[in-house]
């Protein structure tokens, strides 16, 4: 199982429940669970009480929050040809660790002419997802580099999507254009001596960047061509769908329509774990949050019913029932190389299972990290933490904010 880079997060508000009374008659209430007294746990110093998270305070955090919202929308690589497996962020020096896109920097090098904020100063917000193949007997590997950027309306993302190509163009005297013919509203160019192929889509109020590098075969335009049609007849109907904030919500958006956020033990602002801020996904964004996510994952938790994964000091997953959760959690706790059981919260042996993930170093048994899974009603729960009393406190911490009515 991939583990999470070391992210945190909560979960929602308990579901009510269908009791039956003795006499056979349903009524419908909330869960007869006690609610717990914080002070029979070793917390800490973790909050115990749910927090107010409130609306954005500024607009680059309702931008980063839309950016997170959209990314459940941006296709994976793998998605577009299961031969992308590495998520590319931390190999490649041409692509930023963060996925948000405010401005040019968030695309790292991936963008190298120097118009990019002028042009797209209307940008609302953007995500990237940038994979690679496994690597061949000679180190080389294809590339797939794909983001959305958001605007305000149709008519700007017109204007800018064929300005950006046209900078990026002419950018190198050696660049060709390329007729993208099923997506004509797609500019694109390549170097018939390089293997690589770079286009700007315009699809309503979106912008779809793709870049293909092709390090494992000559230039050859046709199956450059083929990757960009490929990815845009998976990206563009996932645009479809999503809903963007509109424009006059989007500054004080609030941040916690779900009522996850609330419930999560929050970040340490001084020492984050993530290039993102804590937030929540329904899935394609919070592959991220793993190391060496893979298709098999993404599937993994649509078949577990996973309705919302939340992050902050914890990854949290909310399933369609309690049963779902406690099989998810049934799973993770399953023996795994290089891991040994370690103790559990002493109150809570019952819900939590706490692994050290160990190393061989010079013939001794190392431990660089441990990690405990949790459930409690429709939420599993993974936290960790190298030292294992911190640990148990955040763990005990977490268990009474998602219990707490």
């Amino acid at each position: 199982m991939k583990l999470y880079r070391g992210v945190r997060l909560a979960a929602a508000v308990l579901t009510a429940t269908m009791l039956t009374a003795c006499g056979g008659t349903a009524i419908q209430g909330a869960p007869t669970r006690d609610q717990p007294d914080a002070s029979a746990f070793d917390v800490g110093n973790y909050q115990v009480k749910p927090r107010e998270v409130g609306n954005a305070k500024s607009m680059n955090q309702a931008r980063a929050f839309e950016a997170q919202r959209l990314a459940d929308y941006v296709a994976l690589p793998f998605e577009v040809d299961p031969t992308y497996q590495l998520d590319n962020r931390y190999r490649d020096t041409l692509v930023p660790p963060t996925q948000i896109v405010l401005n040019r920097k968030g695309l790292g090098r991936l963008v190298i002419n120097d118009t990019f904020d002028e042009v797209a100063e209307d940008l609302v917000a953007g995500w990237l997802n940038t994979w690679s193949t496994q690597p061949n007997e000679q180190d080389k590997h294809r590339k797939l580099h794909l983001a959305v950027l958001e605007f305000p309306d149709a008519a700007t993302a017109d204007k800018v999507g064929p300005t950006l190509e046209h900078d990026d163009f002419t950018f190198n005297r050696d660049n060709e254009p390329v007729a993208i013919t099923k997506y004509p509203k797609t500019f694109a160019h390549w170097r018939p001596t390089v293997s690589s192929i770079g286009s700007w889509t315009v699809h309503d109020r979106y912008v779809v960047f793709i870049k293909v590098e092709d390090e494992t075969s000559a230039p050859d335009l046709p199956a450059l061509t083929s990757q960009v049609e490929r990815a845009l007849a998976v990206q563009l109907p996932l645009l479809d769908k999503f809903v963007p904030t509109p424009k006059d919500k989007l500054e004080h958006v609030a941040l916690d329509p779900m009522g996850i956020l609330s419930r999560t033990l929050p970040s340490d602002p001084e020492h984050p774990v993530r290039t993102i801020p804590d937030g929540f996904s329904t899935g394609r964004g919070a592959l991220s949050l793993f190391n060496d996510p893979d298709a098999e994952m993404l599937a993994q938790w649509q078949k577990d019913g996973v309705e919302l994964i939340g992050f902050g000091d914890a990854v949290v997953f909310r399933t369609s029932t309690a049963e779902q959760a406690k099989k998810v959690w049934e799973r993770w706790r399953e023996p795994k190389k290089d891991q040994q059981a370690t103790n559990a919260p002493a109150k809570l042996t019952d819900r939590v299972s706490c692994v050290a993930l160990t190393y061989e170093s010079q013939g001794v048994t190392k431990t660089s990290d441990n990690i405990c899974y949790l459930y409690v009603d429709r939420y599993a729960v993974q936290l960790r933490n190298q030292n294992l009393q911190d640990l148990h406190q955040k763990v005990s911490a977490q268990y009474v904010l998602l219990t707490r009515r």
